[in-house]
């Protein structure tokens, strides 16, 4: 397989940057884009395969992703986020199927919904007994009259966030770690050398086509998707800087393990590589410089931080990676597989 002939040309008047939630980043609407999460599908070695990644497949969900998305939520997008104190979410699969199957009306449906959510979550393959079902039901149906009485009630704008008790103690715990690091805070609300904020935002979404081109094919246009939890851009510096927010339940000085484990510099350098397009496009910047930070929180006890520098070193093997899975993406859309 060679893929040394394979070139990419970004088109940039596909280029945006705007404030994309995530539930239509995660849509159908952009099911086509490629995101760094859907290169590990392809990439041997994560364990990915040209039919992983060209299969549709759902939205991944899990107790600690959950938690993860609060942490985010209510430290990036305080404003937009609400978590809910005294509604207690079932935990493990019982809250995720409670969740699937919750339609706001508070009663608990029909046994064919709840097994097809059981299908979905995978629980007891999809086919629990008798005894199991009226177990999980016996779980569940509180939260779902709770919830919807809550929200029946509620007449703010914020997206409400449901936990159970210990996870909302850890969640606050968390926060106010994240609140404490001076170094995080000074990242995540950076000023010039004029002591002005610079351009920068959170939770936002870059889009971006590119066009794949190979001597015997005629050109494809791959489409780019990232969703950066923090950037900055310093046009008097000619800088960018991308700031990655991570939950870990380790201790915060083995996130080194973490970051090749689960190839995060791939990540930030996807991440830069985009916001540096809009640096040029949208800024007439020129031979930037990228910087960039994993802001680490530990989910446990002490609920330790740290903020891990994104070396040069880490950037390159990182937009090297993305190349050679981008390429391979190419690959087997040239010539199958």
């Amino acid at each position: 397989m060679d893929l040394s002939n394979i070139t990419f040309k970004p088109l940039l008047d596909t280029l945006r940057l705007e404030d994309i939630s995530d539930e239509e980043y995660f849509s159908e609407k952009f099911s086509d884009y490629i995101s760094n999460s859907r290169l590990k599908l392809i990439n041997p070695e994560e364990g990915g395969s040209p039919e992983l990644f060209f299969e549709i497949r759902p939205k991944f969900s899990s107790p600690s992703l959950l938690f993860g998305s609060a942490v985010h939520g209510l430290t990036l997008q305080e404003e937009s986020y609400e978590i809910v104190e005294t509604v207690n979410r079932p935990t493990a699969k019982a809250g995720e199927i409670a969740d699937l199957i919750y339609d706001g009306s508070g009663k608990m449906p029909d046994d064919s919904v709840i097994l097809d959510a059981c299908a979905k979550a995978d629980y007891y393959k999809g086919n629990p007994t008798d005894n199991q079902m009226i177990k999980l039901k016996n779980s569940i149906s509180d939260y779902l009259k709770s919830r919807a009485l809550f929200e029946s009630q509620y007449d703010g704008t914020r997206e409400l966030i449901f936990l159970d008790e210990k996870s909302r103690e850890r969640l606050h715990s968390c926060l106010l770690a994240i609140e404490d690091n001076k170094k995080i805070q000074e990242l995540l609300h950076p000023v010039g050398l004029n002591e002005q904020p610079l351009i920068g935002g959170n939770e936002k979404t870059i889009l971006l086509d590119v066009e794949a081109s190979v001597p015997d094919k005629e050109p494809i246009v791959l489409r780019l998707k990232s969703k950066l939890d923090n950037y900055s851009i310093d046009t008097f510096e000619n800088t960018i800087c991308v700031n990655d927010l991570k939950t870990t339940g380790d201790m915060v000085n083995k996130f080194s393990d973490a970051i090749d484990k689960y190839h995060y510099y791939r990540e930030l350098a996807m991440y830069s590589y985009m916001l540096s397009h809009c640096a040029k496009k949208f800024y007439n910047m020129d031979n930037i410089s990228s910087t960039g930070n994993f802001l680490v929180v530990s989910t446990v006890p002490q609920y330790y931080t740290k903020v891990v520098p994104f070396t040069t070193t880490l950037l390159k093997r990182g937009f090297e990676e993305f190349k050679y899975l981008l390429r391979l993406v190419a690959y087997y859309k040239f010539y199958g597989y």
